[in-house]
């Protein structure tokens, strides 16, 4: 495991203070605004090199962490050892906000940084302060409760698909975002059957069904869909 470098901040460096800008916490504060506020409080930023683990599951959430550059992934590890991928966090999204203030506030998953990443960090009682000083940001805070209860709520509708029917929703969801045909899936058979929690060759066996039925043409991440209502 990859130590990390922790730097305390006295006056905001403009990359911490763009990836403050990206977070929901402070969404219709101005620039001013959050240099004010957070100079109100104290904090620190961690940085992680890749593949460094930033949180391991079963640990407490002692901080409230932003990540304000980079990309780490939240991965849940089976009993067979597999590892899921849940969810991947970029510049602007906090980590296990929902945990922070709970009665068992421990990591339920595994936190890795994808690339080099840097994380800034404060104690649950300068979030209060945070929340306590502006009311946008208490809406705000009450906004990413939200969007983490409906995210884990599609998370558990999908746990109750066929293979099948996650591969079509996905690819659905990929002609509507990318609004081209071919459509390109940028990870790999591996990172998606992990995402789907599923295994790699039923993802795969399920490609190669839906290609022999004419649904779709693949040739690598580039996925031709040829019937969009079969989906």
């Amino acid at each position: 495991m990859c130590i990390s470098t922790t730097f305390t901040y006295n006056c905001m460096d403009i990359d911490t203070l763009n990836g403050l800008k990206k977070c929901l916490l402070f969404r219709g504060l101005s620039d001013n605004e959050i240099i004010g506020l957070m100079h109100e409080v104290k904090y620190r930023v961690q940085v992680y090199k890749k593949g460094e683990i930033i949180a391991l599951a079963g640990t407490p959430c002692r901080h409230a962490s932003i990540v304000v550059d980079g990309e780490v992934s939240a991965q849940l590890i089976g009993p067979s050892g597999r590892v899921i991928r849940m969810e991947k966090h970029h510049s602007g999204q906090m980590l296990a906000p929902a945990f922070l203030f709970a009665n068992d506030n421990h990591y339920p998953v595994m936190v890795e940084a994808e690339s080099a990443s840097r994380v800034l960090r404060l104690s649950p009682d300068d979030l209060q302060t945070l929340i306590h000083a502006d009311q946008r940001i208490a809406m705000n805070f009450v906004h990413i409760l939200s969007n983490i209860i409906s995210f884990l709520t599609k998370k558990v509708g999908m746990l109750s698909m066929t293979v099948r029917e996650k591969v079509g929703r996905r690819l659905r969801k990929e002609l509507q975002q990318q609004d081209t045909n071919p459509i390109f899936l940028k990870e790999s058979r591996q990172q998606l059957a992990d995402e789907f929690g599923i295994q790699k060759y039923s993802l795969q066996r399920c490609f190669h069904e839906m290609q022999q039925e004419g649904i779709v043409r693949i040739e690598g991440k580039r996925i031709h869909v040829l019937d969009a209502s079969r989906l």
